[in-house]
């Protein structure tokens, strides 16, 4: 088990872009950032998911984890240890893909088990008395030497140098490795050799993983006898028999269907809460990370748009995106102007209809909006918290269309103005027809507020 750290991750692309400028219809050299700046620090043990739509750059973090893509700039450290120049295989982490990648000629238990049939430990090397053996360790010699000249470069780069802060950083560095240099040059440490794990081993670990994930039964079928939860159930099983500090899953249940992954949620909450291992999950589905996150990182076109607990993302949005992403059904925003009015907070939607509300029952507002002046902003609330009939801060809707879910009703409909529908969830079963009238109100504790141009929230948090 580890901590991991991820110190301005950044991950940048080439790109060929094609210029139509004065005839010149030559293909020019570019770049995509598909991540920027990510900072995060994961706690030993946490359970942190990363969601955001398609292309937002969550598997893109997730392999440079892994080690499958290289970290453009930043630093990523598991434990106490810098990992951006480590081979995948020596990271000590294990991965579950979207696409469970079985081998479909061998049983559930070789599929488990080939794993740790091609990995070799390092063992101790003895002489005939028992005492281990002591070397130079020429290998660890030749790295720290290939670090050392890789600052040198840097320091030395007259077309690219180094600021006043990295050169003093770079400085600091080299100073340390070159003294852990001349410790490994004058000190034999103990030797190693490599040995595959004894069958016996193996054996003992298949079936402990088989045990906590209950596929005793099916160890001698083969993928194609096996259903998709149980299929996942046998990735899983290759990933936990390797007991790595790090566990990532790569969107493992977007194949299953629906039944099923409500399952494998809750399966995957209870083998987190055994092993006690770091696990790194990655989905598109908010309701996934809802219930599954111990924290939430919410991305959008490669930028951390928060990092959070469940309860406080839905909550405390940092943002529209984050609001309108995080909940079922999405929050319903409108764009209104809001102006101050002694105790009063005066809100004005496009179709000209007002409410006032209590800034004593509303969560405090950013001092620039409360000069007395009219701003624009966006309000938002979900659409538990929208009630139908009376009551204060009424507004006028018109019916389009009711979904009936079994006791409870979603009525989706159009304020004046407005070019989309509000989705209104009501606790009980009500029939409305198109074109109907109703009247919706809301109180002050559930709403959000932000800004009109960068959309960040204009609450504070209480």
């Amino acid at each position: 088990m580890a901590s991991l750290s991820l110190r301005n991750v950044t991950k940048t692309y080439p790109q060929a872009v094609r210029k139509k400028k004065g005839g010149d219809n030559s293909l020019r050299t570019g770049s995509f950032t598909a991540v920027k700046d990510f900072n995060m620090e994961i706690a030993d043990g946490e359970f942190v998911v990363f969601v955001g739509p398609s292309g937002c750059g969550k598997s893109t973090t997730l392999r440079m984890i892994a080690g499958l893509e290289h970290i453009t700039s930043g630093e990523l450290y598991i434990g106490d240890k810098l990992v951006n120049n480590v081979q995948p295989m020596n990271r000590d982490i294990a991965m579950v893909f979207q696409s469970y990648a079985l081998y479909p000629h061998m049983t559930a238990y070789n599929n488990i088990a080939f794993g740790l049939r091609m990995r070799k430990i390092h063992v101790a090397v003895v002489d005939q008395n028992g005492q281990p053996v002591l070397k130079i360790n020429r290998k660890k010699l030749k790295e720290l030497a290939k670090e050392i000249k890789s600052i040198e470069k840097k320091l030395s780069d007259t077309i690219d140098p180094p600021s006043e802060d990295d050169r003093s950083a770079l400085v600091d560095k080299k100073a340390k490795l070159e003294e852990e240099y001349k410790y490994y040059e004058s000190t034999p440490v103990p030797s190693y050799k490599l040995k595959h794990i004894a069958k016996s081993v193996i054996d003992e670990k298949v079936k402990w993983a088989a045990k906590v994930l209950g596929i005793e039964d099916i160890l001698q079928n083969k993928p194609s006898a096996m259903s998709g939860g149980q299929r996942q159930r046998i990735a899983l099983g290759r990933a936990i028999v390797r007991e790595p500090k790090v566990m990532l899953l790569d969107e493992p249940l977007s194949n299953l269907d629906a039944k099923l992954r409500t399952q494998m949620r809750s399966e995957l909450v209870r083998l987190h809460n055994e092993l006690k291992t770091t696990f790194i999950y990655v989905t598109h589905d908010q309701v996934e990370a809802m219930t599954m996150g111990t924290r939430i990182v919410v991305m959008k076109d490669g930028i951390v748009q928060q990092i959070d607990t469940p309860t406080n993302l839905f909550d405390y949005p940092d943002n529209r995106f984050v609001a309108g992403f995080i909940g079922t059904p999405q929050m319903n925003f409108f764009d209104v102007t809001v102006k101050k009015i002694g105790k009063k907070m005066c809100v004005t939607f496009i179709s000209g209809e007002k409410a006032e509300l209590s800034l004593e029952k509303l969560r405090p507002f950013d001092e620039r909006y409360l000069d007395g002046d009219e701003h624009k902003a966006v309000m938002g609330i979900r659409g538990a918290a929208l009630l139908v009939g009376k009551g204060e801060n009424v507004i006028t809707a018109t019916v389009n269309i009711t979904e009936v879910l079994g006791d409870t009703t979603q009525i989706y409909a159009r304020l004046d103005g407005m070019d989309k529908d509000i989705v209104i969830c009501g606790s009980e079963r009500v029939v409305y027809s198109s074109g109907d009238k109703i009247n919706v109100s809301f109180g002050e504790s559930s709403l959000h507020f932000f800004d009109a141009d960068s959309g960040a929230s204009i609450l504070k948090r209480e």
